[in-house]
């Protein structure tokens, strides 16, 4: 079973707290917004693991932990003491989660405003060039590229492969991924991009 959600920053309401290095992480952040989007993304992970489990949010404990540098303070989320994968995003005032008993990654993006050229393979700059609407080619691309790299647990966007012969996969590196445009969603919403294998069997 798959549970993913998506809301509006100011919609999540979820009967749990973050941890003290989830606090001081937030806190961090300059911007208030930032602050908002993060505290609402770890706590609709919480929510989303929680009906997973069949616990309530308060129960569990989010961690991050860093495979390269060892370090808490980021890197692939998880649930403290459950088997549980999750992946978390968040743009713009929209947040999005997901939690699965298989390796998973979400991600949720609005329309992008220019195409970073630089953050692109020559293939897909490309390809991206060549739709009738480039950014939002580029934004379905990169949603996608960032999803498999949270489900991986990867950061390097050139680990991501997404593109074929024939434009957007549908799947790469044994991972499916699900285009999942929420009810309600706004138009500058491209959309949820939900890469798992196989496919996720409930969202909401």
């Amino acid at each position: 079973m798959t549970v993913a959600c998506f809301a509006a920053v100011t919609e999540v309401r979820v009967e749990a707290t973050l941890t003290a290095v989830e606090t001081s992480r937030r806190d961090r952040l300059v911007r208030q917004t930032d602050r908002d989007s993060y505290t609402a993304a770890h706590l609709l992970a919480r929510a989303c693991a929680a009906e997973l489990l069949g616990l309530a949010p308060a129960q569990l404990s989010l961690s991050q932990s860093c495979p390269r540098c060892g370090a808490y303070d980021h890197g692939r989320p998880g649930i403290d003491g459950h088997d549980v994968y999750i992946s978390l995003s968040h743009t713009q005032g929209y947040v999005a989660a997901v939690a699965s008993r298989r390796p998973c990654g979400i991600d949720v993006e609005t329309r992008a405003r220019s195409v970073p050229a630089r953050a692109l393979s020559q293939p897909e700059h490309r390809w991206i060039c060549l739709q009738p609407d480039p950014l939002e080619a580029f934004t379905q691309l990169w949603t996608r590229k960032e999803a498999l790299l949270k489900a991986h647990g990867h950061t390097d966007p050139t680990a991501a492969t997404v593109l074929g012969d024939e434009g957007l996969l549908s799947s790469s590196q044994a991972l499916t991924f699900t285009e999942w445009q929420p009810q309600g969603t706004p138009a500058a919403v491209i959309g949820c991009i939900v890469a798992e294998i196989p496919p996720p069997d409930f969202c909401r």
